[in-house]
């Protein structure tokens, strides 16, 4: 246990002189966290992580399915989001890791048999945190072990310069088919990325790529063939790099990076219920 409280310890206190001062600015209701209780509790239960720049509400629909299936679901609120990117700019892969422990521990506290499920940035959390504890089962959507657009292999480069360069503009417009909370969201986060948290994602992937090795829980991944974030190669890289391989897979191609709110959300939900419950196997 010592080992994982040295690696995820709050080390990453906030340097003022190179974050952005916060504008304290109160959480967005659709990014407060939740926990889901099905009417007729037992010993099973999923710590649902969300993705960089996200929130919980993103992962609501997923949640909602598994607690109808029987299981608990906690949906914390990963530190800097759902606030703004100032907020964002003073938290690091330690804090974020702190808070999905945090939930972990809690949960262990009542239920007999949790598992993990993590999208996009919360994939990595999940991977990292199944090195330290020991979860039922690990899910991951869209993990971002792998990245498409070609500035994230610039990100030591770019966070050198993060004091004349704190943030780039993104490709990301409004949606007219998103809610009012998340037009803001994307005015506050999506629509330009903060380079200094931006480089603790990077960071926190290249620890999770080197320590893959260690993980020993079942794990599946589902992928879209059209998102525009993470390959799809990024199975063939699990594959390789899990010492038992990927136990099940799934590839949509209706959704892009938004897999649990995209076309194929109930496709999606129903797997990971199924993949869950207890004695379910690998695919053939």
């Amino acid at each position: 246990m010592n080992g994982v409280f040295r690696d995820i310890a709050s080390n990453g206190v906030v340097d003022m002189k190179v974050a952005k001062k916060p504008n304290f600015v109160a959480t967005m209701p659709i990014a407060l966290p939740y926990e889901i209780h099905p009417p007729k509790e037992g010993p099973l239960a999923v710590l649902a992580l969300h993705g960089y720049t996200g929130f919980p509400g993103e992962l609501r629909f997923i949640a909602e399915h598994l607690g109808a299936a029987g299981f608990a679901v906690a949906v914390p609120r990963l530190p800097g989001a759902g606030t703004d990117s100032s907020d964002l700019s003073t938290t690091t892969r330690r804090d974020w890791m702190r808070r999905s422990y945090d939930s972990w521990l809690d949960l262990r506290s009542r239920y007999e048999r949790v598992s993990i499920l993590g999208y996009s940035m919360g994939g990595l959390l999940a991977l990292k945190m199944a090195m330290y504890a020991k979860p039922e089962k690990i899910v991951l959507l869209a993990p971002a072990l792998k990245i498409k657009q070609k500035t994230w292999g610039l990100m030591p480069l770019l966070s050198l310069l993060n004091p004349i360069l704190p943030e780039i503009r993104t490709s990301w417009k409004p949606n007219p088919e998103l809610s009012p909370q998340e037009l803001k969201l994307g005015q506050r986060y999506w629509i330009r990325r903060e380079i200094r948290s931006a480089a603790q994602l990077y960071k926190l992937r290249s620890e999770v790529r080197r320590r893959l090795r260690k993980i020993q829980t079942p794990v599946m991944a589902v992928v879209s063939k059209e998102d525009k974030s993470v390959p799809i190669t990024v199975l063939k890289f699990l594959e390789e790099k899990l010492p038992a391989g990927l136990a099940r897979t799934l590839i949509v191609s209706n959704c892009g990076h938004d897999l649990p709110q995209g076309d194929d959300k109930a496709l999606i939900a129903d797997a990971v219920v199924d993949w869950l419950k207890p004695g379910s196997l690998p695919a053939e």
